[in-house]
């Protein structure tokens, strides 16, 4: 397995070359992505919902790293060295607390310092629960291990794909749904490859407890700080794509036609209640009296004020400084694209 310090110098030497393009790449991306025809928009509450979720598993995945819910590693408790007596050890324990059924089945398991080379690498779970497992086979505790490695993650890539879904977060979501199923798939790819591929026999050599490599203890936290990590990036770019920020995918043919046809069938619907509204006002003879007279009262009203001298001076002024043709021209124009396409019904104008 690639230790720490090799990673460490990886990220001082890559680091710095790499961190600018990746900057570059998502400034182009955005910039890309960002269409002048949608404006940034607020959180819709679709996404706030989705959002609010992905806020709760990252936290839930920081909190499981959390000491207080790890297995208890009975020899970092006791501060006990590899090769203590087993004896020695559960003494130790009971001084510190009852001892639990648990502990008698793993005082049975851990009396070889390949088990207790196998406790530090798949915890102590599979040492005192495992009745098929033996340290003699190795590989029998990684396949009684898989089961509680593999269920975080798939909870996990459960929880991503309800959030992208587009029944619970639109079409916003949606567009992640393949990014963020592959990322918790890659979590569990890794974590899996990570345990095959550790050396168990790493610790044999180790003569304090500061030296012995909590593999088990260790993955624990990297599996929180990752699925931590991608429920981050996941909820970063929902924000990003839902108030149109980045990542903006414009809409299909299909869809404008679609939002059109909508938008025109409600213009036709307004148009048609307006209708009903003016054929009740001009039937009605109460109703169409009041409307004439208020036709009347107006006409009043204004020709009183354009009769003031204050206002006639403010009209001429701004008629100064109008070009009355164009004007007139534009009018013309906006008329004939009104009435343009109606065409006389032959022997209309026929008595």
């Amino acid at each position: 397995m690639v230790s720490w310090g090799t990673l460490k110098t990886l990220l001082f030497t890559l680091g710095p070359i790499a961190l600018p393009k990746l900057i570059s790449y998502y400034r182009s991306t955005q910039r890309k992505s960002h269409s002048p025809d949608a404006p940034i928009r607020p959180i819709p509450q679709h996404i706030t919902r989705a959002l609010n979720i992905i806020f709760i598993t990252a936290i839930v995945a920081i909190i499981s790293t959390l000491p207080y819910f790890a297995p208890e590693n009975i020899f970092a408790i006791t501060q006990s060295r590899l090769q203590i007596p087993t004896d020695v050890l559960f003494t130790r324990l009971a001084a510190l607390r009852p001892l639990t059924p648990r502990d008698e089945a793993l005082k049975t398991k851990l009396v070889s310092l390949d088990a207790r080379l196998l406790y530090f690498t798949y915890g102590p779970i599979p040492l005192a629960d495992c009745l098929f497992c033996n340290s003699d086979d190795p590989n029998s505790y990684f396949y009684y291990a898989s089961t509680s490695i593999m269920t975080p993650h798939l909870l996990h890539i459960l929880v991503l794909g309800l959030i992208t879904s587009s029944l619970f977060s639109g079409r916003e979501g949606n567009i992640w749904r393949t990014q963020a199923t592959i990322a918790g798939a890659a979590l569990a790819a890794i974590e899996m490859y990570l345990v095959t591929s550790f050396d168990y026999k790493s610790n044999n050599r180790a003569l304090r407890i500061n030296d012995i490599n909590a593999f088990h203890w260790r993955l624990r936290l990297y599996r929180g700080i990752g699925m931590a990590a991608v429920d981050a990036l996941l909820g970063w770019g929902l924000f990003l794509s839902s108030t149109n920020r980045a990542f903006v995918t414009p809409p299909t043919p299909a869809e404008r036609l679609e939002a059109s046809t909508r938008l025109l069938e409600s213009t036709n619907r307004k148009l048609h209640a307006l209708g009903i509204t003016r054929n009740v006002f001009m039937r009605d003879e109460g109703l169409r009296s009041t409307m004439e007279k208020y036709w009347a009262t107006e006409r009043k009203v204004m020709n009183e004020v354009f009769e003031e001298r204050e206002v006639v001076d403010g009209v001429q002024n701004a008629l100064s400084r109008l070009d009355v043709n164009q004007i007139t021209e534009e009018a013309g124009k906006y008329a004939e694209s009104v009435v343009g396409g109606i065409q006389a019904v032959p022997g209309a104008g026929m008595s």
